[in-house]
């Protein structure tokens, strides 16, 4: 067994253990390079504890009042670009620095340096080697992991970075090589992406599914009255989810190419409020025939939301594209799913009077989920109500399925009688 067998077994071994440990806390002393793969470049994002940097620089880095590097910033910035290099078919690609900040742990600084890494012309960005020597030429202890954040050609899209090895000590080198990239790939994860995000998003599908509940009913003055009928029904139900996606696609546009966003609480807490105005419309109509231009207002907010999925992960204006179209395709595409799974039972149970209580009650449940989300939202404090409420609607398909099956029976029933 070789000497550098046993090196990068080692090193892998160490990638992995350290990799299991959360990332952003940095409870060992390591770095991380994550790489963005691009059309035709790769932008590098390298976190630095700055403990450990400042150790391997040899002096103490000055830290301003509001967490900035300041005069030392350049200092730092050319201590990597010394020790960073890419080079692929034996040419050494272009570097580019393009930031250099402090992010604060819990009281504990890491310092990032985004790089932009262009190959020569004709050189594919996806097969390179990478030749890392910040802090570990000096700290023998030290260690990097190295991950793709994204990769679209390479159908990479997803909340959790793809770890590729790591670096230490003399193996400073990591052969990186992504293969054949296609737009297809990258577009089926930006489905899957979209899809992904919009099922878990508990707080999007209920505002959903408290606009649909009062959908197959009448509104008659301040209350909900009789069946409204297929055509009726199916006319507010094409309004709804039309309108909430104009409405997320406009912010979600918007916020992906031109930069539109608002701070995270404030746009989650104006999610959460959505979801309890339409769960009050849901029990007692506030605005009966105009649930699509309420939709399509709320579903600007849920966009901008969506957007930060996309912005995220630093692709080319035509990938970003493309992944916006596939991003929203999955969107709809579980939306649909929710629609053809719910909407049955709810125009069933519309033509008996157990539609009474069985809206009343999904409005309730939307009412106290939408409060207790808001709460945690404008205070930023979880609370054990928000904390229940989102691990009971990890079970939502049973009970749509019990709701299935008990509007089966009414109807059913309801025909018996009626015979």
């Amino acid at each position: 067994m070789s000497a550098g067998w046993i090196t990068r077994f080692i090193v892998t071994l160490g990638a992995l253990l350290a990799f299991a440990a959360p990332a952003s806390a940095h409870l060992t002393p390591n770095s991380e390079i994550q790489l963005e793969i691009g059309q035709r470049e790769v932008v590098a994002e390298i976190a630095i504890p700055l403990t450990e940097l400042e150790y391997a620089m040899g002096r103490k880095l000055a830290v301003t009042p509001d967490g900035k590097l300041g005069a030392d910033a350049a200092g730092v910035t050319g201590y990597i670009t010394r020790r960073l290099a890419f080079a692929s078919a034996g040419k050494t690609w272009l570097l580019t620095p393009r930031s250099t900040f402090l992010v604060d742990n819990a009281g504990q600084y890491d310092v990032h340096l985004a790089y932009a890494a262009a190959p020569p012309a004709g050189v594919s960005p996806r097969k390179f080697d990478l030749d890392y020597r910040g802090v570990i030429d000096t700290v023998p202890s030290h260690f990097v992991l190295v991950l793709v954040r994204s990769d679209y050609a390479g159908g990479a899209i997803s909340h959790d970075p793809e770890l590729l090895g790591g670096l230490r000590g003399q193996a400073t080198v990591l052969k990186v090589d992504r293969g054949d990239g296609s737009a297809l790939k990258g577009f089926a994860a930006s489905i899957g992406l979209g899809m992904q995000h919009i099922a878990e998003g508990h707080d999007h599908l209920l505002f959903l599914l408290a606009l649909l509940l009062p959908a197959p009913v009448i509104a008659t003055g301040r209350r909900w009255t009789g069946y409204a009928g297929v055509h009726a029904a199916g006319r507010s139900l094409v309004r709804v989810v039309t309108s909430f996606t104009i409405g997320h696609s406009i912010t979600l546009i918007g916020g992906a190419f031109f930069n539109w966003k608002l701070p995270a609480q404030p746009v989650e807490a104006m999610i959460a409020l959505s979801i309890l105005i339409s769960a009050i419309h849901a029990y007692r109509p506030i605005f009966p025939g105009r649930e699509g231009v309420v939709a399509a207002g709320f579903g600007l907010i849920h966009g901008l939301a969506f957007a930060t999925v996309i912005g995220n992960y630093g692709l080319d204006p035509w990938q970003k594209a493309q992944s916006i179209l596939g991003f929203n395709l999955g969107i709809e595409l579980v939306q649909l799913l929710v629609v053809v799974c719910v909407m049955p039972a709810l125009m069933m149970l519309a033509r008996a009077r157990a539609y009474t209580p069985v809206r009343i009650t999904g409005a309730a449940f939307a009412f106290i989920a939408a409060t207790a989300w808001l709460v945690e939202r404008l205070f930023g404090a979880t609370n054990v109500l928000a904390t229940t409420i989102d691990e009971g609607l990890a079970y939502a398909p049973w009970l749509v399925l019990a709701l299935t099956i008990a509007a089966v029976a009414v109807f059913l029933s309801r025909r018996k009688r009626l015979a």
